[in-house]
């Protein structure tokens, strides 16, 4: 037995104690959802910058909104983009937390596929999108003999 293995043996022991957060002392004040979409873009910006770029797409998927009191509720497409925001999530309500002095804020994430027809991958669907945005854009295209 060393005096050092002692303190460490001490040290483990204090560490082993359980902190109790009392939730009465926690921050709850109320917030606007315009002052919610603030930092959520702050928030996406900061991890785009860190080249957490799929992250960040995902988040601007959908606009977030005030569900209740405390709950912000976002809508996305799939369920793939689902679990991958759930996995870091954690970072994004501390963020939030923090920014809008708030601990009980939750996120609530639902799926709907319908809001997956709203993107445009392929050119023609491309196409489509743009000619139902811009219906003039068939005369351009007969005008000057464009092809897809």
């Amino acid at each position: 037995m060393s005096i050092s293995s002692l303190n460490a043996k001490k040290q483990h022991e204090l560490n082993k104690i359980e902190v109790v957060v009392d939730e009465n002392n926690l921050p709850k004040s109320a917030f606007s959802e315009e002052e919610l979409r603030k930092h959520w873009a702050e928030f996406v910006e900061r991890i785009d910058k860190m080249g957490q770029k799929i992250l960040a797409s995902n988040l601007n998927t959908d606009i977030p909104k005030l569900k209740d009191e405390f709950t912000i509720h976002i809508e996305l497409p799939n369920g793939t983009m689902k679990k991958e925001i759930e996995r870091e999530q954690y970072e994004l309500i501390e963020y939030l937390r923090s920014k809008l002095n708030n601990h009980f804020i939750q996120l609530e994430i639902s799926v709907n596929e319908e809001t997956a027809k709203k993107f445009a991958f392929t050119p023609e669907e491309k196409y489509q999108k743009l000619r139902e945005k811009y219906p003039v854009i068939d005369l351009l295209r007969t005008e000057f003999d464009l092809d897809l």
